[in-house]
């Protein structure tokens, strides 16, 4: 390609053309090559953040289905399953944060946003963290997310669920004093408020799924518990999760 490109500059300009294409080629080639990387960076991102959120939206639709028993119907004591349940769950929330971290801290915002589904991609994060869809403080979420990532050579790695759960079981442990925040919360999913809170997040969740992933060949397709939600948090889908942060959402009647 580049000896087509100097055979023909050469035969209309005898050369001189195609030295001045020399010197300019790295600035033109640069932000070629910038495009690739943040396009490989961005689906290399991609893969592992479905894969997280299909597991933890599977894991909201369960708790849903059986109105968050695992948290509201606590008496005196907690069995050692209902208790390891727990931690999963646990795990599962902050697997999820870490992801979002992960690609945070590897990739260049900036490069990654020149692509429509990079910047897609954060925008929903942006969505993740704001007022209305967080379900904890933005810091904490991050903080959180932050603390399952471990260093690996030169690279970061999330930690495992055997990890995650030996921390929590460390009294000086960072992780453990974050995750009884993120506890907090799924205990009073009694309060009706909190709960829909809770729902609404995993209804954003999907909406990724299904988003970045429309024919599931990564994840698998998942119903939308809709008749779980009420008439205020459809109304909240509606008009400012898909009206205002997420307007190029295809499909938006499925999900209220």
């Amino acid at each position: 390609m580049e000896d087509w490109i100097k055979n023909t500059i050469a035969l209309i300009s005898g050369g001189a053309l195609w030295e001045g294409f020399k010197f300019l080629y790295p600035e033109i080639r640069r932000p070629i090559d910038n495009y690739s990387k943040a396009k490989k960076q961005l689906f290399e991102n991609l893969d592992p953040i479905l894969k997280a959120s299909d597991e933890l939206y599977g894991k909201i639709l369960s708790l849903t289905k059986e109105d968050f028993a695992t948290f509201v119907n606590e008496k005196h004591s907690i069995s050692d399953d209902v208790e390891q349940n727990r931690k999963y769950i646990y795990y599962l929330f902050a697997q999820f944060w870490a992801q979002l971290e992960y690609m945070r801290m590897k990739s260049h915002y900036f490069s990654i946003a020149r692509i429509k589904k990079g910047n897609e991609l954060l925008r929903f994060i942006e969505t993740y963290e704001s007022r209305e869809f967080r379900i904890l403080d933005r810091s904490i979420q991050r903080i959180i997310g932050e603390a399952l990532l471990e260093e690996s050579g030169n690279t970061f790695k999330v930690m495992s669920l055997n990890q995650f759960v030996n921390k929590l079981h460390e009294q000086d442990s960072n992780i453990r004093k974050w995750i009884t925040l993120l506890e907090s919360k799924l205990v009073a999913t009694s309060d009706k408020e909190i709960r829909q809170k809770i729902l609404v997040f995993g209804v954003l969740v999907a909406i990724l799924i299904d988003h970045f992933d429309p024919k599931h060949q990564i994840v698998r397709k998942r119903d939308i518990y809709r008749n779980k939600l009420s008439e205020k948090s459809k109304s909240s889908i509606r008009r400012n999760l898909l009206g205002h942060y997420l307007k190029f959402v295809r499909n938006k009647e499925e999900y209220y």
